[in-house]
Formats: C-alpha cells, sequence, structure tokens
C-alpha cells in the first residue's frame, strides 16, 4: 500500500544480470531482474537458495554492480557507485553476518547509527527508540554474540531502521522469529512503508509476502529454461494485523 501524497519511484531494475567467473566458467547469480518499487511500496523477492534474492538485495545496496541491465536506486545508477545513496539505505543482510560479536547491542546500533549519519542526542534517542519498538532493551548491554538467535533477528532489523531510510532492503527478516518477533516487526515495517519508506524483501515463505504490493518469483538461473526468472509479477494488496505465518 503505497503512503498518503506523491509517490517517488525509489527502486527501478531493468533487465538486471549479475555473473562470475571461476575456473574460466561463466556463473549466473540472476537474470533479468526487471521492477520497480515507489516510497510507500513493498516488493518480495522469493524463491529457492540460489535464485539470486541475495545477490539482487546486494546490487541494490551498492554491495554489488550488475553484469547486465541498469539499476537505479534513490535516484543513483549503482553502475557509478551510491556512496551518496547509501545513508538512505537501511540493509539487513542476516544477523548471522550483520555484527561485531565482541561488541554489545547499543555499541553495534551505535556503530551502524554513525554509519548512517547519527550523532549525539540523535544518535542516542534512535537506539532507544528502535529498542523500544522491538523489544530490545534487555539487551542493549549484552554482547551481539550472545544473543539468542530470535533476538539476534530482531537486532539486524532494527540496524536497518537506523537514520530514517528512504529504502529498506531486508534479507529474510522473519528468520528464526517466534510470533511475538514477527507482530513486532510487522508492525515496524508496516509504520515505516505508511510514512513512504519503500522495501524490497527476500523471503522463502510466500505469507511473509503480505504486505507486499508486488512479488517477483526467481528461480535459479541453472535451472530456468524460458522464460528468464524475475518475470512474474504478482500484484498483492492485504497487508498483516499481526505476526506472520
Amino acid at each position: 500500500m503505497r503512503a498518503m501524497g506523491l509517490t517517488t519511484k525509489i527502486v527501478e531494475f531493468s533487465d538486471v544480470g549479475k555473473h562470475f567467473r571461476r575456473r574460466g566458467r561463466r556463473l549466473d547469480a540472476l537474470r533479468d531482474l526487471s521492477f520497480t518499487v515507489a516510497s510507500g511500496e513493498a516488493v518480495a523477492l522469493i524463491g529457492p537458495n540460489g535464485a539470486g534474492k541475495s545477490t539482487a538485495l546486494r546490487i541494490a545496496a551498492g554491495l554489488l554492480k550488475p553484469s547486465l541491465g541498469r539499476a537505479v536506486v534513490c535516484g543513483f545508477n549503482v553502475s557509478h557507485g551510491t556512496p551518496r545513496a547509501r545513508r538512505r539505505i537501511g540493509v539487513s543482510l542476516g544477523a548471522e553476518r550483520s555484527f561485531y560479536v565482541r561488541l554489545t547491542t547499543r555499541m553495534n546500533l551505535a556503530f551502524f547509527g554513525r554509519l548512517a549519519g547519527l550523532r549525539g542526542r540523535g544518535l542516542s534517542s534512535a537506539i532507544d527508540h528502535v529498542a523500544e519498538e522491538l523489544r530490545l532493551e534487555p539487551w542493549l548491554n549484552v554482547r551481539a554474540g550472545r544473543l539468542s538467535r530470535g533476538t539476534g533477528s530482531r537486532l539486524a532489523v532494527a540496524r536497518a531502521f537506523l537514520g530514517e531510510p528512504q529504502l529498506l532492503l531486508l534479507d529474510e527478516p522473519f528468520a528464526s522469529l517466534d510470533v511475538l518477533g514477527c507482530a513486532l516487526v510487522c508492525s515496524a515495517i508496516d509504520r515505516r512503508l505508511r510514512d513512504g519508506c519503500a522495501l524490497v524483501m527476500a523471503t522463502h515463505r510466500m505469507g511473509e509476502s503480505r504486505f507486499c504490493e508486488q512479488v517477483v518469483e526467481l528461480q535459479p538461473p541453472v535451472s530456468d529454461p524460458v522464460p528468464s526468472p524475475g518475470v512474474s509479477l504478482q500484484s498483492r494488496s492485504v497487508r498483516p494485523q499481526t505476526g506472520c505465518e
């Protein structure tokens, strides 16, 4: 669902592909992916392991350059670099590789908040807000390496929320969450969509895409004959009210 008022294109992928070279062979990680996300809209990338979901998110985040096609994020072509766009993007690529395990939850949020441009009272206020929103207060002084998987997943999402981004890129945001954790994350995402933030989310489960207007179904390139993956779009209009299935 779009936020009220004017909408702006936040993400535009046009026939985006990514391949790597290994031992002289070309390995396709993503082929012919096209979709558009406007402010206040949500898109789910759905598919099995190896379908290219995480690759697409990394391209959108500016961590990978596309081999083919055109990707524009927050008005910047990612092929030309996205340093100015990165502060407008909140990224969570999974709890297992998102934090410094020897630092506390608060220290991790402070570090990534500074990368998002926050300082001083603004940084402290942002940390307190996301900690309250996702019920992380009891673990703020606990090292990230000692958190449960579910709490770590909530921390990964909290990191992406810092700095009031225009775009959220979330890889499996509901992984390892219990019913309460899913409800907290769903509500937090929903609030940001209503405020005009855009979302691109990767998931294995169709049920987790209930608040997405578009569902982009991906298949591993090596097993996809014709047509290419990334061209099957399904319109969605239902948002979750509680939890996730």
